[in-house]
């Protein structure tokens, strides 16, 4: 790219990529932000909604892409974990695919049906420690089942795996009784109906409270050292050049401080971070290895 390129971009339409399908509190962030962008870049910034592949196929689009800022791709971790899971990806996730920041932070929470004889960390892991394999949670993602088998590892615990095709299900089944506990985001739609007692919340897995519910401990307290809690990473075509991938990054960072994008933000239960590249591509390659153990103690494979 000649000297100077970088500040002229874009020069044509801009594709964000989502993994996810239209109409999700994820997409509709994705669509205000591009509009935010398309008024500040005068090029239009369009939304493509490719779901499927646990992020993979939407990660794949974005990394065949020109590495010239033009298609950018939003993921989660399981961008981070998938090629843990499988040596069938497409692409290579840490050559062919580059960070451009983190986005957002949310906060996972293990919630609980009232008559779960638990109501703290503390007293969960004491249940679970007391009779192995009679606790059980539902997940409905990968990362999600990995991030509770982690929890098992560390605290030495034997809590069984119900697997769930959608959230949605597991938390009508929760509320109805049919399991005890489920894996979920912590968002406000949630935490409804956890005030009207329909269930609990034990606590939330990341390293500090949420913003939400700083009144709810969390899993580190009774296990030292535990974290999972989620994130929404903006990525590029790797070999896109370092001071496109700034200016991309600056004018996202500006766009997520307007006071409306920062309500979306915080209504759909998320936190802004906003990283830099640098410190997004040290944060992969930390937790590809964080969650490699984990990984191979489950045998879990997406082939």
């Amino acid at each position: 790219m000649p000297p100077g390129k970088a500040w002229a971009f874009p020069d044509k339409q801009v594709r964000l990529v989502v993994p996810f399908p239209p109409g999700g509190t994820t997409d509709t962030l994705a669509h205000l932000m591009a509009e935010k962008l398309s008024e500040r870049w005068k090029q239009p910034v369009v939304v493509d909604n490719r779901p499927g592949g646990d992020t993979a196929i939407g990660t794949d689009i974005m990394a065949k892409a020109a590495p010239d800022g033009h298609t950018l791709g939003i993921v989660t971790t399981s961008h981070i974990i998938n090629p843990l899971l499988t040596s069938k990806l497409p692409y290579d996730t840490l050559k062919d695919v580059t960070g451009v920041m983190v986005l957002t932070r949310f906060h996972m929470a293990l919630y609980a049906h009232p008559s779960l004889p638990a109501n703290t960390p503390q007293e969960l892991m004491a249940l679970a420690r007391k009779d192995p394999g009679k606790v059980s949670y539902g997940s409905a993602t990968t990362a999600s089942y990995l991030g509770m088998e982690r929890l098992n590892l560390m605290a030495g615990t034997r809590m069984q795996y119900i697997p769930y095709k959608g959230s949605a299900q597991a938390q009508i089944d929760l509320i109805a009784g049919h399991i005890q506990l489920a894996i979920d985001p912590i968002l406000e739609s949630t935490l409804h109906h956890a005030k009207n007692g329909k269930l609990k919340i034990i606590g939330t897995l990341g390293a500090q409270r949420a913003e939400l519910t700083p009144s709810v401990p969390v899993f580190a307290e009774a296990v030292p050292g535990y974290d999972f809690s989620g994130h929404f990473g903006l990525v590029t075509r790797g070999g896109t050049p370092p001071a496109l991938i700034r200016r991309i990054r600056d004018d996202f960072v500006s766009v997520m401080k307007l006071p409306e994008v920062m309500e979306r933000i915080r209504i759909i239960g998320q936190e802004s971070v906003a990283s830099t590249p640098e410190e997004y591509n040290a944060l992969i390659r930390s937790e590809v290895k964080a969650w490699e153990p984990v990984v191979k103690a489950t045998g879990a494979t997406i082939d």
